[in-house]
């Protein structure tokens, strides 16, 4: 089974990825980045992942059997069709599931209620398309 972890080389991505090497190893890992220079420290396979290139993520979610999703860091709005990319990608590749880090709290009345809404939007996109788990966290942990 080969694993793709989306935004491998910021701190959340990699610190996923260094938890699957010492679970499954290496190399059923692929990392994921916009700048895959900035992610090949962490000793597993990297291939271009821009959220804003379908093109690229298309051809970086070949052989892959589950995406774990990190919700980007763009604008709510744009956050969304970012998210629709690797869901899209990952659906033309036959991917059969996706693991999507998600966001807790209010989607009304707060200052992160966009942010969640666009969380929320996500989640629903993704089980419209593939199987999926979704997982909420919050930054707190990390």
């Amino acid at each position: 089974m080969n694993i793709a972890v989306t935004s491998a080389s910021c701190k959340l991505g990699s610190s996923i990825i260094k938890k699957l090497r010492t679970q499954i190893g290496a190399d059923h890992i692929i990392g994921l980045a916009r700048t895959p220079e900035k992610a090949k420290y962490l000793g597993v396979e990297i291939r271009k992942g821009d959220y804003n290139k379908p093109q690229d993520l298309e051809a970086s979610l070949k052989g892959i059997d589950v995406v774990m999703l990190l919700s980007g860091m763009d604008e709510p709005q744009k956050r969304i069709q970012q998210h629709r990319h690797v869901i899209e990608a990952a659906k033309a590749n036959g991917v059969k599931k996706i693991v999507y880090t998600s966001i807790i709290g209010d989607e009304n009345k707060n200052a992160f209620s966009p942010i969640v809404q666009s969380n929320r939007q996500t989640e629903l996109d993704v089980r419209n398309q593939i199987k999926s788990c979704l997982i909420s966290f919050s930054l707190k942990r990390f």
